[in-house]
């Protein structure tokens, strides 16, 4: 690109530092303006909880650091604390809520997810918490110092869960509720669930499923969680909501750039605009199970499309294949993994095994999806790679020799060249 030419970036994530970093790394020695509503350095989501727990400390939220040397070493203009309202792609120019106006001759859009709070009566009660932010960890940690008796966590996704575990560790008496008919609907088959759920009674921790949430009432120094199954409210002296995100897509016009969920985008991670690009938790790209666009929110996925779309903005040809939904967490005393779709597959099968558990979905011959709790974590990136590759092994016998430390790597190989 030529040096006069202006790169703008809205966002202050993971996508947009990577792809800063991959601009200049290709040579690109045009102007680069970041734009965002953030105040704070770019920091990884899926760590706050962990900070809250005291299991890392505050500076370990920010995998880039703590502080801007980064945009100083990178050449970026900031141009931070001020939302974006606007991206007008006829007159190629970026506005903020404060009035200040920026040019560009490419975008990049990497504003990535916001909390979903449902429009409902008292949401917006002071002890009602979310867990995105840098800003939500410091008031639920503060929350926490306080020592609740009673907690109601709605949302049984897998930061609902580990906001169940900081709750039930600093000893409140802790209930996980949620509309879906059982946890990690996203990501858990129903059977694989249900083994989860038995060990959380165990512990004393309540689910009310099948359940969502309509009010939330405060009286007497006490919330109360109102639902729609008609059984008594839950009393709590607080609530975390962690129902999901939404992508942050406010400012797009819908006339100018193509949306779904989120902004679509091809394997160069452009939109429907040539000029502008998407990365993150804002860009619906390549599922590559379903063959479908699909948000694949997590933070790899954010930094390698954040890659791909400064390379290609810097004229260096690149591709963004696609991913398969996957998840690991860990959670009182237990590890789960999650990779591909377990309700696409025509048959499962289960195992079970020195304490672990494993349930496979195949469509045909091609495995779609794994469950593992409590499973060997040395076979997680393998079976991974399968799924990702439609691999086809027809018996629990081949799976196995998929799984063996001295068979699996030969057996990958032959699968992949036949791919």
């Amino acid at each position: 690109m030529p040096k006069n030419e202006k790169i703008c970036i809205i966002g202050n994530g993971g996508a947009a530092v990577e792809a800063v970093k991959a601009l200049r790394e290709n040579q690109y020695e045009g102007e680069i303006h970041l734009v965002s509503d953030s105040a704070q350095p770019a920091y990884n989501p899926m760590l706050t909880t962990y900070y809250v727990s005291g299991k890392i400390e505050f500076e370990a939220m920010f995998p880039y650091g703590c502080n801007m040397d980064l945009y100083e070493q990178y050449d970026v203009t900031l141009h931070l604390g001020s939302p974006v309202a606007g991206l007008d792609t006829k007159t190629k120019a970026v506005s903020t809520a404060s009035g200040a106006v920026y040019p560009y001759d490419k975008c990049l859009v990497a504003t990535g997810a916001s909390p979903f709070l449902p429009p409902i009566e008292g949401m917006d009660r002071e002890r009602v918490y979310t867990m995105r932010t840098v800003e939500d960890a410091q008031k639920l940690k503060e929350a926490l110092e306080k020592k609740p008796g009673k907690a109601l966590v709605i949302g049984a996704s897998m930061v609902g869960i580990k906001v169940v575990e900081l709750l039930y560790d600093a000893g409140a008496e802790v209930c996980l509720a949620d509309m879906a008919p059982y946890l990690f609907p996203l990501a858990a088959h129903q059977e694989c669930a249900c083994v989860i759920e038995n060990r959380l009674t165990d512990k004393g921790i309540r689910l009310r499923f099948g359940a969502g949430i309509e009010k939330i009432l405060e009286a007497d120094g006490k919330l109360s969680g109102y639902f729609s199954d008609g059984k008594p409210p839950e009393e709590a002296d607080l609530i975390a909501v962690c129902i999901g995100v939404r992508p942050n897509l406010g400012f797009i016009d819908r006339e100018q750039i193509e949306i779904d969920r989120g902004i679509l985008v091809d394997d160069h991670m452009r939109t429907s605009d040539p000029d502008v690009y998407a990365a993150g938790d804002v860009a619906q790209g390549m599922n590559l199970l379903t063959g479908k666009k699909q948000i694949i929110g997590l933070w790899p996925n954010a930094r390698y499309q954040g890659r791909t779309a400064g390379r290609n903005m810097a004229g260096a040809e690149d591709v963004y294949s696609g991913a398969i939904p996957h998840n690991i967490t860990h959670f009182i005393h237990m590890v789960f993994s999650g990779f591909g779709d377990l309700t696409s597959g025509t048959r499962t099968e289960t195992e079970e095994r020195n304490g672990g558990y494993v349930q496979r979905a195949w469509n045909g011959s091609n495995l779609v999806g794994v469950n593992m709790l409590d499973s060997s974590c040395a076979q997680i990136g393998i079976i991974k790679s399968a799924v990702e590759k439609g691999l086809q092994t027809g018996t629990p016998a081949e799976f196995e020799q998929l799984c063996s430390t001295k068979l699996r790597d030969k057996l990958l190989l032959e699968h992949f060249k036949r791919a």
